[in-house]
């Protein structure tokens, strides 16, 4: 939008700015302030090479305000690309809805997931034989979902703390400035990510073949 949304040695061109917020005004469009890194874009390189640019926003017209009840967008950790990817959370309504339980296969992969099977279902159950399978059902249940929330879900937490950690790097270059030291750690706290979320995609795989 403008020569400030720039650092580099290359100075970008005027043309394409004005065609840009002509175009923008033309068709009546409001843009969306956005939280987080200042520039969205960088080239990657270090020392005087190094450039950064503001090439990523979201806007929008005055419909699609109206028919929101709250919005805000918000720039992501970067990883893969040389962009920050931009985050809409737009709320529309307040409907919920409740997860099922499913028993996921990769469980039988832990050496303890038969004994806890086990001691759940030693369970003793007075009652019609179909009241004691309901009653010991719904046991194993509520049983496997801490079991699963102890010993799994850290597979989530690992995530977030891996993206945390590249957040934190990220957020660093954007208030100190690039150093090559920080792009070092940058590249390691992608690595890092990266591991995490193949890990939990295998946990997630195992979810999606039930469907």
């Amino acid at each position: 939008m403008d020569a400030h949304e720039h650092i580099g040695q290359t100075p970008p061109a005027r043309l394409p700015i004005e065609e840009f917020k002509f175009w923008f005004d033309l068709n009546n469009l409001i843009h969306l302030p956005t939280r987080g890194a200042e520039f969205t874009w960088t080239n990657g390189r270090g020392g005087v090479r190094h450039t950064e640019r503001k090439l990523d926003r979201a806007f929008c017209n005055q419909a699609w305000l109206d028919l929101s009840c709250s919005m805000s967008v918000s720039t992501l950790i970067k990883q893969k690309s040389d962009h920050y990817p931009l985050l809409l959370d737009m709320q529309v309504n307040s409907d919920t809805f409740a997860s099922h339980f499913k028993f996921v296969r990769m469980w039988t992969t832990h050496p303890d997931c038969k004994s806890v099977i086990k001691d759940s279902w030693r369970l003793h159950v007075i009652g019609c034989p179909m009241f004691v399978l309901s009653s010991k059902l719904k046991t194993l249940k509520d049983t496997l979902k801490v079991w699963n929330k102890n010993c799994f879900g850290n597979v989530h937490n690992f995530v977030k703390q891996a993206e945390q950690d590249l957040q934190t790097v990220q957020e660093l270059i954007q208030v100190s400035g690039h150093s090559d030291e920080l792009l070092d750690e940058e590249k390691k706290a992608q690595k890092h990510y990266e591991e995490a979320l193949n890990r939990e995609e295998m946990f997630g795989r195992e979810k999606a073949r039930l469907n």
